[in-house]
């Protein structure tokens, strides 16, 4: 019995392995030419916009292999869904292939387990996205995971797999949180389609200064996060206090 628990282990850490390792390494070797050259990714939408009939398919199929395969950057693929399919259609489609790859993330690490999870990410990085999502505010604490940049979003769905929190709460609480993220690159999509370069220039100054607030915020936010752990450990009158303070 311990024999077989130690290659059920072995083969779970492996099948991890080349989703997070191998895939990646193999289409880098095959597409560094197209997914991972910037030059190809700009003219994304042109080529897109010449197969129309089958860029919605190649576009949410990009979209879901790059919550799966986190190097692929994403803000392109977005920037292409609406330019072509417009604002609203850009954002279903964004959104629904971020679903499924978030989808698959978590089934992967439920399936294949803490021990697989923790020994390829490092068990203290795991444990520390984990703590938060199983405290009593863990909803809370996942929507700001997803919202605050600079935030590996890849390490908090394979740690949400091996945690108490249920698949739909994390689904729709994930989806909200990387909604605003998304939305500027969908706008910016849309207004380079239409060559509105005012919407543009004005989109480009409001993103830069919520980035400005968010990185400058980004320590309180992330001791937020901490405090969140352990804020349902408290008392009633503790909690009140609490918020208080946070006041």
């Amino acid at each position: 019995m311990e024999k077989r628990s130690k290659a059920s282990a072995v083969i779970k850490l492996l099948i991890l392995a080349f989703i997070l390792i191998g895939v990646p390494l193999l289409l880098y070797i095959n597409c560094r030419d197209t997914l991972f050259n910037t030059e190809w990714l700009k003219q994304l939408p042109q080529m897109l916009m010449e197969h129309r009939k089958h860029a919605a398919g190649v576009l949410l199929g990009m979209q879901i292999l790059q919550v799966i395969v986190c190097i692929i950057p994403g803000q392109p693929i977005q920037f292409a869904a609406s330019y072509i399919f417009g604002i609203v259609g850009g954002y279903i489609l964004s959104v629904i292939g971020a679903a499924i790859g978030v989808t698959i993330t978590f089934h992967v690490a439920r399936i294949l387990g803490r021990d697989a999870v923790s020994t390829l990410f490092g068990e203290k990085k795991i444990d520390y996205y984990r703590r938060k999502l199983d405290s009593g505010q863990g909803l809370m604490a996942l929507f700001l995971i997803y919202f605050i940049p600079g935030i590996p979003k890849d390490l908090a769905a394979y740690a949400a797999g091996i945690s108490e929190m249920r698949f739909r709460p994390f689904l729709i609480v994930s989806t909200i949180g990387r909604t605003p993220g998304m939305l500027g690159s969908i706008l910016l999509g849309h207004f380079f389609s239409q060559k509105n370069y005012y919407a543009i220039a004005a989109l480009a100054v409001i993103t830069a200064v919520l980035l400005i607030v968010l990185y400058i915020r980004r320590k309180d936010m992330l001791a937020f996060l901490d405090e969140l752990e352990n804020a349902d450990k408290l008392t009633l009158k503790q909690r009140i206090e609490w918020l208080r303070n946070r006041k």
